[in-house]
């Protein structure tokens, strides 16, 4: 008896296309992005019945609404994370540097949608969401481990096909930034006392949209207002730090990556520390970790939080 062949996760990929219309998957425009793994799904939960019959028999269950949603994590690389940006707060501003481009990316009025595609090559499936926005990014950076990106998104419609929506999706090149080549400011001031750095951003968005006639899918996303917050760990070298988080001393981080003529730098300019003093856990030196909350006051980026990215793509 011959064996089925089975779905291989080396063989599968992911596309990714932006809309025109929320919700309208386009026949073109797809872009394989590099993942390191995808659980973008549909699931759809059985209620149980309340109904007596006069039995002790269980009856049949009710189909509820449907989720559609997962996480991703990609790799913070040179090309590919401007489509996530894109993603997260919409078109950047593009300008000319040096013999590349600067893509400037903030929050702004409102959010793109995607289409995504899981596509399973080898048994000729692909797997469809519709209208598909980012809920979530979370960033850490420090140590030796391959820089990731955590991305949450949240979509309308799952649809399940036998092709590919766009039959000639764009490939890109794939170059990895380092943390062994990040710098950090902190107030404006480059330090080397930070061990390491977490950024998280929430968007906020209403997944409640759940019409009658959308047969059980959403039918649309709203966008709310975005919180931007992190942790930074640094050596406790002095006072510096621990006394902004005592007075509520505004402040500012500054993180860049580098890869030869191409940079990734991550701008919050108003902060303001959480207060979290430092504790003795054994002989080793005492590092400090202080939570923060970022956000827009009058900072002339107008933006709790701003990417600028630097490579040789034309535009997003």
């Amino acid at each position: 008896m011959a064996v089925a062949k089975r779905a291989q996760g080396a063989q599968s990929s992911l596309t990714m296309a932006f809309e025109t219309d929320f919700g309208i998957t386009p026949s073109t425009g797809g872009v394989v992005m590099p993942i390191i793994s995808s659980s973008l799904k549909a699931s759809q939960n059985l209620n149980d019945s309340s109904v007596i019959r006069g039995n002790r028999n269980p009856a049949a269950p009710s189909r509820g609404n449907i989720d559609t949603s997962g996480s991703i994590v990609p790799p913070v690389d040179v090309i590919g994370i401007g489509y996530w940006l894109k993603l997260a707060f919409g078109a950047p501003t593009t300008t000319a540097q040096g013999s590349g481009k600067k893509h400037v990316f903030k929050i702004g009025p409102d959010m793109p949608s995607a289409t995504f595609e899981q596509g399973y090559k080898d048994i000729s499936t692909y797997q469809q969401f519709s209208g598909v926005r980012m809920n979530k990014m979370s960033l850490n950076f420090g140590g030796d481990a391959e820089l990731t990106a955590s991305i949450d998104v949240m979509g309308c419609k799952e649809t399940m096909a036998a092709v590919p929506f766009d039959t000639a999706p764009k490939s890109i090149t794939f170059t990895p930034f380092e943390n062994l080549e990040a710098t950090i400011k902190e107030g404006g001031v480059t330090v080397a006392n930070v061990l390491s750095m977490s950024l998280d951003i929430d968007f906020g968005l209403d997944g409640d949209s759940y019409a009658i006639g959308g047969k059980g899918f959403r039918t649309y996303i709203d966008t709310g207002i975005a919180g931007v917050s992190g942790t930074i760990k640094a050596f406790f070298q002095n006072m510096d730090l621990l006394n902004k988080a005592v007075n509520g001393t505004e402040s500012s981080l500054e993180l860049t990556l580098t890869k030869g003529t191409n940079s990734l730098t991550i701008k919050l300019p108003e902060l303001i520390y959480e207060r979290n003093s430092p504790g003795i856990d054994g002989p080793k030196g005492v590092n400090i970790e202080l939570p923060f909350k970022a956000y827009y006051g009058d900072d002339a980026g107008q933006s709790a939080v701003v990417f600028e990215l630097v490579n040789s793509q034309v535009s997003y």
